[in-house]
């Protein structure tokens, strides 16, 4: 059934991209209260699988800071509609700045 196979992939594209949009925010405003700013917005791809209303899997997140260092951000764990649960680790230039297992105000919905 290709009709089925096509809305399947475009809910997997809009979940994905709805779960890289949360997480760019996050990385950005988590930066933020380092101190460190990005230039732009990070560039996210993510493995994400929907497990009831809950989101599981892998993202990553990659960008530059306005003083031209590399920003990584990884994040292993869940996503739900009430919080963002997993490890949430961002490093500027190998150096570790960021290492949550929450993400405070994190939470996503489609």
């Amino acid at each position: 059934m290709p009709a089925c196979s096509e809305v399947g992939e475009q809910v997997d594209q809009a979940t994905n991209d709805t779960v890289a949009r949360a997480l760019a925010a996050n990385v950005r405003d988590r930066l933020a209260e380092e101190g460190i700013e990005l230039d732009g917005d990070p560039e996210c791809t993510t493995d994400m699988n929907l497990d009831g209303v809950d989101l599981t899997g892998t993202a990553e997140c990659t960008g530059t800071t306005t003083d031209g260092r590399s920003a990584q951000a990884t994040f292993d764990g869940t996503l739900s509609p009430g919080s963002c649960e997993g490890t949430f680790v961002i490093e500027v230039d190998g150096e570790q700045v960021v290492d949550l297992t929450e993400i405070p105000g994190c939470s996503i919905e489609f």
